[in-house]
């Protein structure tokens, strides 16, 4: 910044409503983030003020003003999504353990949109082909080359994921279940502090929250698809039975021995191929 430029000036610098006004810069504090300005259309008044207020070059300021104006247009549309079930799951589902490299936007300028830094291998990853994903109404693309776009189209790759990986996704879905099931009625015990101070949140004002959490589930679980929710349930009945199996194997080993017959029952034990107690004991897991 050199002293004698005009810098477009803004009261409120994350309120678009609020307008620019004409400053010129003439020096800087000798500590803080301060800087001496001249309102050139305010009679030459003179104040101080904070760095974050002077936001561009006054000439340059169609060009911020227009960036501004797409990212006003593409929050206003994906807002509403923020802490609502869907949310939930959309957030679930673009993390990085199933997708690297899509974000949704967090903060108050950006909530719910979704911001990819590098589109063509992101599309390449999810089968996707990336003109579609341009042709979005309101997506754009920032000149350090930031994809941003929608909360429509953060809902369109969430379901593009959960349909690659869809036996992980599902086994997320489970152990989400699994967890809400054991707050409901032992309730929420966590940390904080230096101290690791234990609080615990009784299951009954965890109700509204596990609800919530609940929906996100079930729309996980309906964008994963028909086919993989009866594969794994397949799945699961296979390994059922297979315990139980197990289990009755285990008693009549357990009753050969006892008759003497050990040679018979070691016999038994190694055919089986995987020892019963492992069997047993992720049974008991689930449980």
């Amino acid at each position: 910044m050199d002293a004698g430029q005009v810098w477009a000036y803004r009261e409120r610098p994350r309120s678009s409503d609020c307008p620019f006004e004409r400053v010129e810069y003439l020096e800087p504090a000798q500590k803080g983030n301060k800087y001496l300005i001249r309102f050139l259309d305010r009679d030459g008044r003179e104040a101080w003020v904070s760095g974050g207020r002077l936001i561009v070059l006054w000439d340059d300021r169609g060009a911020w003003l227009d960036r501004e104006r797409r990212w006003d247009a593409v929050v206003s549309v994906s807002a509403h999504a923020y802490e609502t079930p869907q949310y939930d799951a959309v957030s679930s589902l673009l993390s990085e353990e199933f997708i690297d490299g899509v974000e949704l936007g967090f903060s108050q300028n950006e909530l719910c949109t979704v911001l990819i830094s590098d589109l063509s291998a992101v599309c390449a990853r999810l089968d996707m082909n990336p003109d579609e994903l341009r042709q979005e109404p309101l997506a754009f693309t920032e000149e350090d080359g930031l994809f941003v776009g929608p909360w429509s189209l953060a809902v369109k790759i969430a379901r593009r994921v959960a349909e690659l990986n869809g036996e992980a996704v599902m086994q997320q879905v489970i152990e989400e279940e699994q967890r809400i099931e054991l707050e409901s009625v032992h309730g929420w015990t966590y940390t904080v502090g230096r101290e690791r101070e234990e609080h615990w949140v009784p299951p009954e004002r965890l109700k509204d929250l596990h609800a919530k959490q609940l929906m996100a589930v079930n729309i996980v679980r309906e964008w994963c698809g028909k086919e993989v929710i009866e594969r794994l349930d397949e799945l699961e009945a296979l390994r059922e039975e297979v315990r139980r199996l197990g289990l009755l194997v285990e008693r009549a080993i357990a009753e050969l021995r006892q008759c003497g017959q050990t040679t018979i029952a070691a016999t038994m034990e190694s055919d089986l191929g995987v020892p019963v107690s492992r069997l047993v004991l992720r049974r008991r897991k689930k449980k």
